[in-house]
């Protein structure tokens, strides 16, 4: 059985209310799983949206209780997560890796980070079959939304959304200067969406310096250190903040340092990082302006807006492997049931042929085959007359319509 624990920008009532509840989860979350005896399998999804754990357990009662708890200790607002069962948590895993439960809708770095963090669990021993059964499943789901659809057809990502942004709020990037801080998948994106802007110079400054210069090298831009993070700023129009940094990094003095030799000039900062990585005191400083993941919410509904028929196709698929899963669960004991069988009627077929070869050199072949066929009806039917006539005599007449619907006879 299943149980998740969600915390989502939905749930948090956007981007703001993940920014401290995020890092306090990853801290404590991971040991308390470890310690968790009625959980035999786990995995904990990250990304910048959410912070999830779905658990296989044999006690889902006892775990919704831990789990109650858990959040209510470690989270001021305990309101702001909820815990799904089962198929509900299979249902929300599935939207999660097809982008429905995305910020922008569709976004197509979903998937991949929903997998790197199965295969990060799966590499550190948390997961088991039937962990290893759903998110493999969700994957296929998610793969085949995209295929079937077209819910993330053109840029649909955070990264996207947040180039948008800047344009709607600096009007066109031709020939703009811009810093990028962070060198990570989301700076990534963000870079893949500049491509095609004409933009002007591009900084890219990140903690690992050689990412940063990998990242440089693709916008045609330059790698500066962080130390020189300040200068590049001073010369931008835009700067872009995804880190994966636990903390701030861009703090209040940097800016007024950097727009104290371009005072007239006006800076646009747009922080995607969860947690925050800029300080917002850095708006007290004149002509700057600071944005973050709650900036993005009308470009957000513009984007639903504009998928709308995807998203239904996407629904429609996702209640088809819904209903393929429960399908197969309800024939889990059939099969089960199927298997024991065939281990039964093997034995019983490889015992009389033993015994038929045992006789084959003093009986003719036609009387070996009758005796042996005969047998292994015999031996077949015996159980089965046997457990007839007890539930006939007890008044157990279901199992025996039961029966010989099963065997074709009425």
């Amino acid at each position: 059985m299943i149980v998740s624990m969600h915390v989502t920008h939905s749930s948090a009532g956007g981007t703001e209310g993940l920014n401290n509840v995020v890092t306090v989860l990853e801290q404590t979350v991971p040991e308390y799983m470890a310690e968790m005896e009625f959980v035999s399998e786990y995995v904990i999804v990250r990304t910048c949206n959410r912070f999830e754990v779905y658990m296989a357990t044999q006690d889902n009662r006892t775990v919704v209780t831990y789990m109650e708890n858990l959040i209510r200790s470690v989270v001021p607002s305990s309101n702001i997560s909820y815990i799904l069962e089962d198929q509900e948590s299979i249902k929300h895993l599935f939207r999660v890796v097809c982008g429905l439960d995305s910020l922008i809708v569709g976004e197509d770095q979903i998937q991949h980070q929903v997998r790197e963090c199965y295969f990060k669990a799966k590499e550190d021993g948390h997961v088991g079959n039937m962990l290893n059964r759903l998110f493999e499943r969700a994957i296929v789901v998610g793969k085949r939304v995209r295929s079937e659809t077209e819910l993330n057809k053109g840029a649909v990502s955070v990264g996207s959304a947040s180039v948008e942004l800047a344009e709607s709020k600096i009007g066109d990037l031709n020939g703009k200067a811009i810093t990028i801080l962070g060198a990570g998948d989301m700076a990534s994106v963000i870079a893949k969406n500049l491509i095609g802007k004409n933009i002007g110079t591009v900084f890219v400054s990140n903690r690992t310096y050689s990412r940063a210069m990998e990242l440089a090298t693709e916008l045609g831009g330059n790698a500066v250190s962080m130390e020189r993070m300040q200068d590049a700023i001073a010369d931008s129009d835009l700067v872009l903040v995804a880190t994966g940094a636990p903390h701030t990094v861009l703090h209040k003095p940097i800016i007024e340092h950097a727009m104290a030799v371009r005072p007239d000039r006006k800076l646009l900062v747009i922080d995607v990082s969860i947690p925050h990585n800029v300080d917002s005191d850095i708006v007290d400083v004149a002509n700057v302006e600071l944005d973050n993941m709650d900036s993005l919410e009308t470009i957000a509904q513009k984007n639903v807006e504009r998928r709308r028929k995807e998203i239904s196709s996407a629904e429609k698929i996702i209640g088809q492997e819904l209903a393929k899963m429960d399908a197969e669960k309800r024939e889990e004991a059939a099969n089960e049931i199927i298997k024991l069988i065939g281990i039964k009627m093997a034995k019983i077929r490889e015992k009389e042929l033993e015994t038929a070869i045992s006789h084959s050199s003093s009986t003719d072949v036609e009387t070996l085959l009758d005796d042996m066929s005969r047998a292994i009806v015999n031996k077949i039917t015996a159980d089965l007359y046997v457990n007839l006539r007890r539930a006939s005599r007890e008044g157990n007449l279901s199992s025996c319509n039961a029966l010989a619907e099963l065997f074709g006879v009425r």
